[in-house]
């Protein structure tokens, strides 16, 4: 698959043709990058002047919160966005380390050529605030989703609300004493919950993080349909 036909499966290019997109690109500055495994991709706090598509092999994405006692780990395949949705807006920095999981290709244009690109192409522009919308409404879709307020239900929501839809090897490096008060519930509690969703082989769980297994499983558990 070449990278053109790559990109025409990312949510910003769908629906032109291959030689559309190849006429639109040839008219803007685009570089090509490649990243061995473990290289940084994006560094925490760094501003994004460019948007990034992912278009070859797998990143990593790394995310700590204000408190510093939990982090999140998630890898995602191409084709896709790396932080698409921070490119404009109040925050245009990245809120996590984007790493190199496989060797990684990335095809980046800069943001005022990005934004001439929206304005020249009205089917690129309606992709992009597409694009946007989902992210938008399926924070709010799915807070709206819990209906029983039980801690299996709020510990889903927080790995659907931390994660991407299409993440693998999620993992939630948190002591379980923290987690607890996190959810607002007792360490006894979530050690009961955990153990259910293990039996279940949603998740796996140690002292000091959560595995996830089967994200979509959990998703069934808040809502029928998962809806980022």
């Amino acid at each position: 698959m070449s990278f053109l036909d790559t990109l025409l499966q990312t949510p910003i290019f769908q629906g032109v043709t291959k030689s559309k997109l190849t006429t639109c690109l040839e008219k803007h500055c685009v570089e090509f990058l490649k990243f061995s495994q473990g290289e940084k991709i994006v560094l925490p706090n760094e501003e994004f002047t460019h948007i990034k598509f992912l278009i070859s092999g797998k990143i990593q994405n790394i995310t700590s919160n204000k408190a510093d006692n939990l982090l999140v780990k998630e890898v995602y395949s191409a084709p896709n966005l790396i932080s698409g949705n921070y490119i404009f807006g109040i925050e245009t920095s990245s809120i996590c380390i984007s790493v190199a999981h496989t060797e990684v290709g990335v095809m980046q244009i800069a943001k005022e050529d990005f934004l001439e690109l929206l304005r020249k192409e009205q089917i690129f522009m309606i992709n992009y605030l597409n694009f946007l919308s989902i992210r938008s409404q399926t924070y709010y879709n799915t807070m709206m989703s819990i209906s029983t307020g039980e801690l299996n239900e709020r510990l889903a929501l927080w790995v659907l609300l931390l994660t991407h839809k299409k993440a693998e090897e999620i993992t939630l490096t948190i002591k379980i004493d923290e987690m607890a008060k996190l959810l607002g519930d007792t360490r006894e509690n979530l050690l009961i919950v955990l153990q259910d969703l293990k039996k279940r082989k949603l998740l796996s769980y140690t002292e000091n993080d959560i595995k996830i297994l089967d994200r979509h499983g959990l998703a069934d558990i808040v809502h029928d349909e998962d809806l980022d």
